[in-house]
């Protein structure tokens, strides 16, 4: 029994750990989002660090919490046999392990979630450049002008605008 209170305890602290650094990178997230909203590029590097870290941190976590599972229940898979796997522990310690378990699951859900936010936003801010630049630059035509008028000599790899659209 004493074997099943320290797995259960074990399960329920990588558990928790999983919760904290799941709350810290979907903060890390809006973060992120909100500093490509205002250009501030330099934030965007910090945050783009600090969520690397935490999804290391996050995976060996859930490395953790899939070899506790197997503890419990060999022969086991701890990514989807979970409740299955905490079938064999008693109500008292099945329930709060479960709990926290939803939790986990929610918020990498969230998580998830604000990923997918984020990418469709920056692929359609890319769109949308890439379209202006076309409009401007059409690589059909693959014709530029100084400010003066004259032809800019081919090939233009870059363009710098002096204009916000």
């Amino acid at each position: 029994m004493t074997d099943l209170n320290h797995s259960a305890d074990l399960l329920g602290e990588i558990l928790r750990n999983q919760i904290t650094v799941l709350s810290d990178l979907y903060s890390c997230q809006k973060r992120m989002y909100q500093g490509v909203l205002v250009r501030d590029w330099i934030q965007i590097q910090k945050e783009t660090a600090i969520y690397n870290t935490l999804g290391d941190v996050f995976i060996d976590l859930e490395d953790q919490r899939i070899s506790a599972c197997a503890a419990l229940l060999d022969g086991a898979d701890g990514s989807t046999d979970f409740y299955r796997i905490t079938s064999v522990l008693p109500e008292a310690l099945r329930s709060p392990v479960n709990s926290l378990f939803r939790e986990m699951k929610r918020l990498l859900l969230l998580s998830k979630t604000e990923n997918e936010v984020f990418n469709t936003y920056i692929a359609n801010a890319r769109k949308m450049v890439s379209g202006m630049i076309e409009t401007v630059s059409p690589a059909r035509r693959n014709k530029i002008y100084t400010r003066r008028g004259s032809l800019a000599t081919p090939p233009v790899e870059n363009l710098v605008l002096n204009r916000s659209f």
